[in-house]
């Protein structure tokens, strides 16, 4: 059994990587490990699985960083200068020095291939790390300067969630780095079908996402601009929170369409099964996300999801579970069209959540991920795995 200490640099709830590491954690408990999280505090409060310890880093409470913002702080890596960096890597330190000492992990899994992978390291942990795609730009941009993972030592071995986010972090480690590209699995009891009923309004297509930039919210808007025309009675959720928020309200009244459109704004994990549930299709529409765990959880629940063939989305694409589309298409809405004026049966929709499970299950997974662990422990204590 591996006593592993899994630490993230947002809170638990309320981004992608925080859900991941609940999962992780949650089947790594479940089969015996020791388990801890290390995270700073904020979101909402649920209480955790008994066997598994939560620390806090409270330095970090309200002031930490993250790479496209988070509902409880606003404070962003790109405003950062090399020092505010430095001052956050230290501050990583001595919360993880405090919980190694007190706890005594074999391993650390540290979350983003940045500032919490380093701090780790130079504390001279055994350290898988997880690259979640976000990190890569930051990495492209300080390699001129210095080769973080390279110039001090990679981790033990890095976890990325997609071959596409593999090919980006490849460079930026030592050569010979033991490196997977592993698909993000997904809460099978949380996010499951359930048979719906749609009397009593017309059809509805979804967006659920960050509101940033290369999530292209505005993509969005403009295939439910052509989705109007041809399904007049069309509603389309935009569910998520973000910086371009303002943005894409504005571009959505000049489109005309009000009355079509509702910001639902940021929906607690909890409720998003049911926001899945409650939409006849999904449509993802950033070319260059990492992955896509909430097209997974949307597919998971049923709901038929469209998703660009580029990227780590592309990967997920399986017709006609999860469906590619090239992104500037016009022949897009035609296809979304066809599918709100012919629903999809229930038995249909059954079918794609009981693919997804077979595809994407957490016991695969944690079973690579235990690989991982063992060999990561043997690489440090330089033995062959």
């Amino acid at each position: 059994m591996v006593r592993v200490l899994i630490a993230n640099h947002t809170p638990i709830h309320g981004s992608g990587s925080g859900t991941y590491i609940l999962a992780l954690a949650t089947g790594l408990a479940e089969r015996g490990h020791d388990v801890a999280l290390l995270t700073p505090p904020g979101g909402t409060r649920v209480p955790l699985p008994p066997k598994i310890q939560h620390f806090e880093a409270h330095e970090l409470a309200g002031e930490f960083p993250s790479f496209t913002g988070h509902p409880c702080s606003s404070r962003l890596y790109s405003q950062m200068s090399p020092d505010d960096l430095a001052d956050v890597t230290a501050t990583w330190e001595r919360s993880l020095d405090a919980v190694i000492r007190d706890w005594a992990p074999t391993v650390v899994h540290s979350q983003h291939l940045w500032l919490l992978t380093s701090a780790a390291l130079n504390l001279g942990q055994t350290v898988v790390a997880t690259c979640h795609g976000s990190e890569c730009p930051y990495l492209d941009a300080e390699r001129s300067q210095h080769r973080r993972f390279q110039d001090k030592g990679s981790p033990a071995a890095v976890i990325s969630i997609s071959r596409y986010v593999q090919r980006l972090a490849s460079n930026h480690l030592i050569a010979g780095t033991p490196h997977v590209a592993m698909l993000n699995p997904y809460d099978a009891r949380r996010f499951h079908f359930r048979p719906r009923s749609t009397a009593g309004r017309g059809p509805r297509v979804g967006f659920v996402n960050r509101l940033v930039g290369y999530k292209r919210g505005d993509r969005f808007l403009e295939i439910t601009r052509g989705l109007v025309d041809l399904v007049p009675d069309l509603e389309a959720w935009i569910v998520g929170d973000g910086t371009e928020r303002p943005a894409l309200e504005r571009l959505s009244a000049s489109l005309g369409l009000d009355g079509h459109v509702r910001f639902l704004g940021f929906q607690p994990l909890a409720s998003m099964p049911d926001v899945f549930r409650d939409l006849d299709a999904v449509v993802m529409c950033s070319p260059s996300e990492p992955f896509g765990l909430a097209a997974i959880e949307a597919a998971a629940c049923g709901t038929p999801v469209f998703v660009p063939d580029e990227g780590g989305l592309g990967e997920l694409a399986v017709s006609p579970y999860i469906r590619g589309y090239p992104l500037e298409s016009p022949a897009v809405v035609a296809e979304i069209a066809g599918l709100l004026t012919e629903p999809e049966t229930e038995s249909q929709r059954e079918r794609r959540s009981l693919h997804i499970a077979e595809r994407y299950s957490l016991d695969s997974y944690l079973d690579q991920l235990e690989d991982v662990y063992s060999g990561a422990i043997a690489h440090s204590r330089g033995e062959h795995p």
